[in-house]
């Protein structure tokens, strides 16, 4: 098991979702939102949600009609005055980090060229909230720094119904249990 808080993005497909279960995961994400190329219907996530236990179920979407199928929301934008009953987690760039936040949940998508300079970040910038960071886009070995920071996965396509690769996944898992 991996003694850090992770929430796996996108989740499209059962494989993905019972493999990053078997992580120990915190949370598992599916994104509601029709215009997302990773969109998925209510249907099937009510059918992966009843095939898998352990991680908590988040939902991106705009709107407060899904509260019963979930433990809490992921929204694009942190100005967002929609009245939510359960944890909200807000999607920020590197520029709303930098102009500082309130307490809360954010998620930080940081590119590749704005490591070097979130490194160097007075530690008061983050301190009071509870920060993710989305690492779709980078490199494994930038994350040897980021040990006090929730992470943000993503899963990806099956080769086909129950069949996928998880190479890469694989050594990002023992690189978080080292």
């Amino acid at each position: 098991m991996i003694d850090r808080k992770l929430i796996a993005q996108n989740i499209t497909n059962l494989t993905d979702a019972r493999y990053f279960a078997a992580w120990g995961i915190e949370y598992l994400s599916f994104n509601l939102n029709s215009e997302s190329p990773y969109y998925i219907p209510m249907e099937k996530v009510k059918e992966i949600r009843d095939w898998v236990e352990g991680p908590k179920i988040l939902i991106e979407s705009n709107s407060i009609e899904f509260t019963d199928l979930s433990d809490g929301h992921i929204l694009d934008n942190i100005y967002s005055s929609l009245p939510f009953s359960k944890p909200a987690f807000y999607r920020i760039p590197f520029t709303e980090l930098k102009k500082g936040l309130s307490s809360g949940h954010y998620i930080l998508k940081l590119a590749t060229q704005d490591i070097e300079e979130f490194n160097a970040l007075d530690p008061s910038f983050y301190s009071d909230i509870d920060l993710y960071l989305d690492i779709t886009d980078l490199p494994l070995d930038s994350m040897a720094s980021w040990k006090d920071f929730g992470l943000v996965l993503q899963g990806g396509e099956e080769e086909k119904v129950g069949v996928k690769s998880f190479d890469e996944l694989d050594d990002l898992y023992h690189l978080l249990i080292d």
